[in-house]
């Protein structure tokens, strides 16, 4: 049985998908999600083999979530399930980490399909997502894994995120419950992982990187 994680913050539509899935035969969704903080808690309890998610979700959004599954459960493949066509929409899932995109309106056929082939293959091709678009994305994907922000903390990732708002160092101290010099620590650490000398630097780093989305 292929093991399926959905997050869709429409339950409808969530819960008519899910039905269809278990009808299948071969493949069993596990949990439901609204959200990408559902998605982080319930993956700790259970890891799906795949993951569909919908990229329009309240408090977390799909590209946020596609992110962090591809960092924290890189095993997870994920399936893009959105109405959004436009191409930069697309391309932003490819590269959090999504190993191929479905529309919603597809045909219940070509799902069946999709899902089989990211797991059994990894990856999922069709008119939305070219092979070669996606070949060059998993590319990239792949010279990204030396990148030193894949061995960022929890926490670490936390003050990136900070570091895009207009809070003060002494505010994010504050928030993240720590002293200023202990934050200092956080700072000059990043600073030395990451190969920038400014908060600026920071900042672009966690945006170029899905930390931040705006």
């Amino acid at each position: 049985m292929i093991r399926i994680g959905m997050a869709d913050d429409h339950v409808l539509i969530r819960q008519s998908l899910a039905n269809m899935i278990n009808g299948m035969g071969d493949c069993e969704v596990i949990w439901q999600a609204s959200h990408g903080l559902e998605v982080q808690e319930l993956m700790a309890r259970q890891e799906p083999d795949v993951l569909l998610l919908d990229i329009r979700m309240p408090k977390m959004n799909g590209f946020e979530t596609c992110a962090w599954v591809s960092r924290h459960h890189k095993q997870v493949k994920v399936l893009a399930l959105s109405m959004m066509d436009e191409e930069d929409a697309v391309i932003r899932m490819l590269r959090a980490g999504a190993r191929g995109y479905l529309l919603k309106d597809a045909d219940p056929l070509d799902l069946a399909a999709a899902i089989k082939t990211v797991h059994e293959k990894g990856f999922f091709f069709n008119d939305v997502v070219s092979g070669k678009l996606l070949h060059q994305i998993l590319q990239e994907n792949i010279d990204a894994e030396n990148d030193p922000g894949h061995q960022l903390t929890p926490r670490e990732e936390e003050f990136l995120k900070l570091t895009c708002s207009e809070l003060t160092y002494k505010e994010i101290a504050d928030i993240m419950h720590l002293s200023p010099r202990t934050l200092d620590g956080y700072r000059d650490t990043l600073f030395d992982k990451l190969g920038v000398k400014t908060r600026v630097g920071l900042a672009m780093y966690a945006v170029k990187r899905g930390l931040y989305v705006p």
